[in-house]
């Protein structure tokens, strides 16, 4: 779990900046090798985009040549002509002629033209699957790359050129997409942060907040809102003598209760009433 970058004049109590043993692309891949949330690449939207358009243009160009030569043959008076539509070269004892010569080029440069953009089509949707990184973790990696500078080429803008900046994936993004870990992770990172082992890892600047840590802070804050939800539910509407604030009461814990599941937990909209009917039942009897 990242947390952002800090230069060495913004906190002089942070530890002396040791300098790293490796230089170039090999030190950018070592940075991204301690921590799986800084698994950031481009998908080349634009670029994708465009080579299947290529390869779809030049798959209709092929296909429209494949069905001018249906064409002649469907038109053309021999019979032995038409009989070749029927049938595979390798079915007729006939000399191929120029027109199934050029056919079966036809055949062989489709099916790599096909091939190829079925493959690519492929790839593209699953790359389109992958989530944008958390701002939190590319600011992390964009400010490493600012302060360090290991790269001189392409390379060095491929995080800091802002107009593409949509165009990056994490292929392994935070567990956990409640509400509350997501604040957790983004505001109160601080709290919960841990320093890096500087000793295999030379980068003192950069600390990050284990799972294991915003699972258990999630967990304890959890069981103190579920047990102020039940108790303190109970106990007010044992508490109030009059229907009218009972109902009032009784609505007013039901809200909180169905704001507690949404910010706590990765309830469907279907669950979520469910959930909240059932607490609105249970407090139904008293």
């Amino acid at each position: 779990m990242a947390l952002p970058y800090h230069h060495p004049s913004q906190n002089a109590s942070l530890h002396h900046q040791l300098p790293s043993r490796r230089k170039g692309y090999a030190q950018v891949a070592e940075f991204i090798a301690t921590d799986k949330e800084l698994a950031i690449y481009h998908r080349f939207d634009r670029t994708a985009a465009r080579i299947l358009l290529i390869l779809q243009s030049q798959i209709l160009y092929k296909q429209t040549q494949l069905d001018g030569i249906d064409e002649e043959d469907a038109t053309d008076k021999d019979e032995k002509r038409q009989f070749a539509l029927g049938v595979i070269q390798e079915e007729t004892s006939q000399s191929p002629d120029a027109r199934d010569i050029r056919r079966m080029e036809l055949y062989r440069d489709l099916k790599l033209l096909l091939k190829e953009y079925y493959d690519l089509l492929a790839a593209q949707s699953r790359v389109l699957k992958l989530p944008n990184p958390a701002s939190r973790v590319q600011n992390v990696l964009c400010e490493w790359f600012r302060f360090q500078a290991p790269l001189w080429g392409h390379g060095m803008h491929a995080y800091l050129d802002e107009k593409d900046e949509k165009d990056l994936a994490a292929l392994r993004p935070a567990k956990g997409e409640d509400r509350l870990s997501q604040f957790l992770r983004d505001h109160c990172s601080s709290l919960l942060k841990k320093q890096r082992d500087i000793s295999r890892q030379p980068w003192s600047k950069v600390y990050y907040t284990p799972e294991s840590r915003i699972s258990k802070a999630v967990g304890v804050i959890s069981i103190i809102v579920a047990a102020v939800l039940l108790i303190g539910a109970i106990v007010s509407l044992y508490a109030v003598k009059s229907p009218k604030i009972k109902l009032g009461l009784l609505a007013v814990w039901t809200c909180l209760f169905a704001l507690a599941v949404s910010v706590l937990s990765t309830a469907q909209r279907a669950e979520l009433f469910g959930a909240s009917a059932a607490y609105a039942a249970v407090l139904v009897v008293f």
